[in-house]
Order: structure tokens, then sequence, then C-alpha cells
């Protein structure tokens, strides 16, 4: 690996190696990447995707780190940390690039007079992240206002547009999780005047409010865990097996919300997977339901299931 880290410094200069990936996540948990790179210009994508082809290596696109879990020992490849940050509109279209933080949009559209993203008041995240995993809050899902889409295809290393029904969406899934593809930029379909800024204020205050006493604040990734469904929300069946704030390590399921694990100091991946895997085991053994990962984990080689 260390003539692969010689080779990529010499071919990418604003590259990094043996870079921690713990102030990437929201969870503040992860070792080194051997190789990493902050992208702020798409044109260098076929680039670095022909060296990852040269050198046979794993890779992670990284946008806000706020639904991913990395290994204690990092990871053995290139992680590329999407720093793309244009905002444009026209009329009631708004274009982000994939590395604008949600509430980046959210005050962008606000400062041009436009209105429906609201209900996404408190949503951390990017929008890369967004499109990837139909993200939504307040019955608001990505799917419901995203018109198209520029992605890259490391595949055939190039870019092309794409239209909403090309990701099929569904509930925090789309085509995107099962693909190699890129977002580079996304354009949204919201209002123009459709709200007075006394409703949009209301409507943001309303979710703030309910994110305080919902939410769980500190270093924590939101909901582990999908909801398998409406009448079975996974923080209920957590709560129901006795598990609400139960630690190992300095890992934590939070006392607030059972479907919020908690980093509450120096925790390590191991800890966060091992109550993972405690809360799956006995809401399986109860209620005879699979929870399902919503959080991205990685091992050192790439994707990973507990």
């Amino acid at each position: 690996m260390k003539d692969v880290q010689s080779k990529f410094l010499e071919k990418f200069p604003r590259g990094k190696i043996d870079e921690s990936l713990k102030r990437f996540t929201t969870f503040r948990i992860g070792g080194p990447s051997d190789l990493f790179y902050e992208l702020e210009d798409p044109q260098h994508l076929p680039k670095l995707f022909k060296f990852v082809s040269e050198n046979n290596l794993p890779y992670i696109v990284l946008g806000g780190g706020s639904n991913l879990l990395f290994h204690d020992k990092g990871f053995r490849g290139l992680v590329i940390k999407m720093n793309l940050k244009g905002l444009s509109h026209e009329n009631t279209r708004v274009t982000a690039q994939s590395g604008v933080l949600i509430s980046q949009l959210i005050k962008y559209s606000l400062e041009n007079g436009l209105d429906g993203l609201e209900k996404w008041f408190g949503l951390p995240g990017t929008v890369g992240g967004a499109v990837r995993g139909n993200a939504g809050y307040n019955g608001l899902e990505t799917k419901d206002i995203l018109v198209k889409a520029r992605i890259f295809d490391p595949k055939t290393n190039d870019f092309r547009e794409v239209e909403n029904n090309y990701f099929k969406f569904s509930y925090r899934d789309s085509k995107l999780k099962h693909s190699p593809e890129i977002i580079i930029s996304a354009t949204f379909k919201i209002g123009k005047g459709t709200l007075s800024k006394e409703e949009q204020l209301k409507i943001m205050s309303d979710s703030h409010q309910f994110r305080l006493k919902k939410q769980v604040i500190g270093f924590t990734t939101g909901s582990f865990f999908k909801n398998p469904s409406p009448d079975n929300p996974a923080g209920m069946l957590i709560d129901k097996v006795g598990l609400k704030g139960k630690s190992i390590g300095e890992a934590q399921i939070s006392e607030k919300h059972a479907n919020f694990f908690i980093n509450t100091g120096k925790a390590a991946a191991s800890d966060i997977l091992a109550l993972a895997k405690l809360a799956k085991q006995k809401v399986k053994e109860k209620f005879n339901i699979e929870l399902q990962e919503e959080v991205q984990i990685f091992s050192e080689q790439g994707p990973s299931k507990l």
C-alpha cells in the first residue's frame, strides 16, 4: 500500500494518506483511510476512478457522514469526500451540488423567496446523501420533490443526467444504494409565494420543537434502524425489549429514543455494533421482526452488514 500511496500523492497532490475518518462522521468513530481526497471539481472524478481501476482499490464516496459507521481500523482504499457546494435556481427549481448540506439548501431557498422545504428544517446530511437514501422528514421525502439529477458512473467513467423515476425510490432507499453511481447535483421543484414568511417560520419552529422533544443530541447518526412499519417503529420495539439506556463500552442506546445509538465519549465501532446486534437479536426473539440497518456500516474493505 505504501507504493500505491506514493503514486496517489504524485498524481493527486491535494490528496492525503492515512487520514482519520472520525472527524468526517457524526458518530466521531473510525480509523484512518489509506487514501483520502476532498473533491471540489467533479471533472477530477474520471482521473480518480482510472487510478482506482488501475490499482484495484475499494472506494467510498462520503457526504456529510450523518448515516454511516466506519471500522475502528479505518478503510484500506480511497475515500472521496464530496465537497461540491454549488447552488442556483430558476423560477421554482433549485439545483444543488451533492456536498451542499440540507440546512444550506433550506437557507438558500428562504433567501430567494422559495418555499416547500420548511418541513426538512433540522434534517442532517447532504443533498447527495438525501437523494441516495431518499431522506425524508415530517412527511416530505426526497422522491416527492426531486426533478432530475446529474450522476457520474464509475463503470463507464462518464456523466449523465437522469430523471426522478431512474432512482426507483422506496422507503429510505434508491437505486443508488445498490449501484456505484455517484450524485453530482440534484434539481428540486419547490414553491414560490405559496406560503407567507410567518407560515414558513411556524413550520420550521414546529419541526425544531419536535426534534428537541423526540430526537437525540450528541455523537449519533440519527435512526440506526429502518422502521419495520408505522405501527412498529424500531425505537418502540427496542424499548419494549428493555434496551433503552443500555451501554456497551462508551456506546449507549439513548434513554430518550431507543433507535438512536450514541458515542458518549470514546466509543469504538465494535461497541456500537455489539449494541446493534443485541437489539436485532432481542427484537427478533420477542417479536419475530428482523430489524434492518438504516446506517451504512463499512469494514476495512467496504460495505458490511451486522
